[in-house]
């Protein structure tokens, strides 16, 4: 399928980056890996006047660590965070999420910045502009009504990043830059809960920074993922978990993020609740399990049924638990 038309940009530094964003605005999209936006463009899910590729400017690539942070530059590619031995190291879910997007040749091109980033998915959306000619417009493609959930009054797309809910688990920042000036958020907040328009970045601004702060203590993380393919699909369901220890093995800290369950990741507090303070048992890890399950949405929007999608939710609870748990018993 040919592209359609826009007028290219290619920016030397994140200065001239900023003021093209400044100038045009929503009439611009930002391509780095273009692992997904050329995917778009092709089946003219978006009409942008202007693509500006962002992928030269090598200040936003990298990995760097300081004392307190690890920062990762919106230009580094899946494999290289994938391949860091400090990711593996200390922050174990983020690497594992980066293992599991898409192939290799993806992960080779596709960055972090983009895959945070990436719209919500739905079969009624996601599809060619031949066949959308066919079907009544939903909410995303500015309709009154929602194709997977009739008469619904909000879009029920999907959010099938596999980066975000590894970075959330670890209370990851960003920092959202625009000419002139820069903000730095907490990576949730970063998220709408609306499908439709995912994100609360503006127009005029591009996320140039992801910033970890360091765990302290005995700590462990995990990410865990259902798809159809082994070893290119998106999410149909993912966990990330994150679980802090005393000496004595009681939980001080802990956090739950569910991915691919609603149009953002979730972050089940109550599942947090039920694991500190304990040494978990099997019937703790359970119950937290239960209480992702209770947060997680199934619709019948994906390549899998709803149900057992949300279903699996449990599953995967209980596996990324018991994976930080044993993490952190070897290291005993």
């Amino acid at each position: 399928m040919r592209l359609p038309p826009f007028q290219y940009l290619e920016p030397t530094n994140v200065d001239e980056a900023l003021s093209m964003l400044d100038t045009y605005k929503e009439t611009l999209k930002i391509c780095a890996g273009g692992t997904e936006v050329i995917n778009h463009l092709k089946l003219r899910l978006i009409h942008p006047a202007h693509v500006m590729n962002i992928r030269k400017l090598r200040v936003l690539e990298g990995i760097y660590e300081d004392k307190q942070e690890i920062v990762l530059g919106a230009n580094t590619t899946i494999k290289e965070i994938s391949n860091s031995p400090l990711m593996k190291e200390t922050c174990k879910a983020v690497s594992e999420a980066a293992f599991q997007v898409a192939s290799p040749t993806i992960a080779a091109m596709g960055t972090i910045g983009g895959n945070i980033l990436q719209n919500t998915r739905c079969l009624y959306h996601n599809q060619s502009g031949i066949v959308l000619k066919g079907l009544e417009a939903c909410h995303k493609k500015g309709g009154t009504i929602c194709l997977a959930i009739k008469d619904s009054q909000r879009c029920f797309s999907v959010y099938q990043g596999d980066m975000a809910p590894a970075l959330i688990v670890l209370n990851a920042k960003c920092v959202l830059e625009k000419k002139g000036s820069s903000r730095t958020i907490p990576l949730i907040t970063l998220f709408t809960g609306n499908g439709i328009k995912p994100f609360v970045i503006e127009d005029n601004e591009m996320l140039t920074r992801v910033i970890i702060q360091k765990p302290e203590g005995t700590y462990s993380s995990a990410y865990k993922k259902l798809r159809i393919r082994g070893s290119i699909d998106y999410p149909l369901a993912s966990v990330a978990a994150y679980l802090s220890v005393s000496e004595d093995f009681h939980v001080v800290a802990s956090r739950i993020v569910i991915g691919a369950a609603g149009p953002a990741p979730k972050v089940v507090d109550q599942a947090s609740s039920v694991l500190e303070g304990k040494i978990p048992e099997d019937a703790d890890v359970a119950a937290a399990a239960e209480r992702a399950y209770e947060e997680s949405e199934g619709i019948d929007n994906l390549g899998m049924p709803g149900a057992y999608r949300r279903k699996m939710v449990r599953v995967l609870t209980k596996r990324a638990i018991q994976a930080t748990l044993e993490a952190m018993k070897r290291r005993r």
